[in-house]
């Protein structure tokens, strides 16, 4: 009876999943000052995804990337101080596997006075489930969650590299280079993140997740047009390829719970890459505000 239950849930909630892209796209116009005082009740944590410490120019990273981006979550950061929204950014060596990232995670949100909300860019939207699953009683601290381009069922892209003798080795070895480990490049491949999504433990906690606190899943897309139209242009076209529709590295199926049958609202912005919502290409003329995307998608979380 209880299996059937879970079934019915898993398989009838995707009717219940709310698009609230017109919401996030009306919430970038205004902030108004009521909403910046319930927002000062919470902490915010942002979760930065692979290669973040790439992009950040004081980060112990042997790879920096800064002089062709600005620093990744400068935006963000900017936004909750100047809004006195307390916050705490998360230094995680995001090369590691969800498993070992999911421990200190688990920390700041245990040892967080206030009441928290999650801001998760790509893989650590992964991390934070993970910390979930190890200790679901995170859940009475956390009030929001929003996972922002996240590769919950894996990125093609990893699994191409992973499925290849040689790319897989250059990868494993780049990723313990800059101090993460070979499981981390693994950990995003489509077959791991199937194989793992694909667990009744986790179909059941996502019920739970989604029952506790409000959700939401944020996804993207860039079109392919004429000539370079992102830096991740041959990653893009890579996965238009195979799985459709993607921000670069993500496809649109594999960041939106609700294209698996489950009951998580979501968010669909046309025209941003993968690296748009964490940082800005510095030869690109591109005005994508990190802020005003940033603030419309905590405000859902109230």
């Amino acid at each position: 009876m209880l299996k059937m239950t879970i079934f019915f849930l898993l398989f009838s909630s995707s009717l219940w999943s709310m698009d609230l892209s017109i919401a996030y796209l009306k919430g970038k116009d205004q902030t108004l000052a009521s909403e910046v005082s319930a927002l000062q009740k919470y902490k915010v944590l942002i979760i930065p995804g692979v290669l973040a410490q790439s992009f950040i120019s004081d980060s112990n990273n042997q790879i920096k990337l800064t002089f062709l981006f600005e620093d990744g979550f400068k935006e963000q950061i900017k936004l909750l101080e100047t809004l006195k929204i307390e916050y705490e950014f998360l230094n995680l060596e995001t090369e590691n596997s969800p498993g070992k990232n999911a421990l200190a995670i688990t920390n700041v949100i245990e040892k967080s006075i206030l009441p928290v909300l999650i801001y998760s860019h790509s893989k650590g939207g992964l991390d934070v489930l993970e910390a979930i699953r190890q200790n679901p009683g995170l859940l009475v601290k956390i009030h929001g969650w929003a996972s922002i381009q996240s590769p919950f069922w894996g990125a093609p892209v990893a699994s191409g590299f992973n499925n290849n003798l040689v790319l897989r080795d250059s990868s494993n070895n780049l990723f313990e280079w800059m101090g993460g480990d070979a499981s981390g490049m693994s950990s995003l491949t489509i077959e791991e993140r199937n194989t793992y999504m694909d667990t009744n433990e986790i179909k059941n906690l996502l019920i739970v997740i989604n029952q506790k606190i409000k959700f939401l899943n944020f996804a993207s897309y860039k079109t392919n047009t004429l000539g370079i139209d992102t830096p991740l242009e041959l990653f893009r076209n890579y996965t238009d390829l195979s799985d459709g529709a993607n921000d670069g590295v993500v496809p649109l199926k594999s960041a939106l719970m609700k294209e698996h049958g489950v009951d998580i609202n979501f968010i669909i912005e046309e025209e941003v890459d993968h690296l748009m919502t964490m940082t800005r290409y510095r030869l690109d003329n591109n005005q994508y505000s990190q802020k005003t995307h940033t603030i419309s998608v905590l405000k859902l979380l109230l």
